[in-house]
């Protein structure tokens, strides 16, 4: 109700000049703080909703960022037996804080740098070579347990024997 109009219905009641100044006054006053109280819970309501969407949106990046870190890869060096190989898999399936070891095939690589790289149109381009250009990237892939010291786990594995290079997801990524 606009002030102008509560002003003239007021008047319109019956009562004495003192009550109506009295009503006048509480029915502005009330109106006028109920609406500031209003915006201020709109106001907070929206500082609250992004203070959540900000928590939320932080905890999945540093999940994401975890992940990265704790996902490796594994090569080897060039000339390597399949004999050496199967003993690297057992090996790094004996070092602590490991979750698991999967072998990538060359096959398997090719692959997928296949799908990650070329598009439709290029399919034409990705079948022209007749053998297979990532022979030698056949690798393990490395999870490390969320509680293992991902650096420690990976001064480990350059130890081993036939271990040329380990990457992880993020250096992976920025290499591209």
């Amino acid at each position: 109700m606009r002030t102008n109009h509560l002003k003239d219905t007021v008047k319109t009641i019956t009562m004495p000049k003192e009550m109506q100044d009295t009503l006048l006054d509480n029915c502005l006053n009330a109106r006028h703080s109920g609406n500031i109280l209003f915006r201020y819970s709109k106001l907070a309501a929206a500082f609250v909703m992004a203070v959540i969407l900000t928590a939320v949106g932080s905890t999945s990046y540093a999940a994401y960022d975890l992940y990265q870190v704790k996902n490796l890869k594994v090569f080897f060096e060039a000339g390597i037996t399949q004999e050496r190989i199967d003993a690297i898999g057992q090996e790094l399936n004996s070092i602590p804080g490991i979750y698991s070891v999967r072998f990538v095939s060359a096959d398997e690589a090719w692959s997928d740098f296949q799908k990650n790289f070329f598009s439709d149109m290029e399919e034409d381009f990705a079948a022209s070579f007749t053998e297979n250009p990532l022979k030698d990237s056949f690798n393990y892939d490395v999870i490390v347990e969320l509680k293992a010291d991902t650096n420690a786990v990976r001064d480990q594995i350059a130890a081993l024997d036939g271990v040329r290079h380990i990457t992880d997801l993020k250096e992976e990524k920025s290499q591209r």
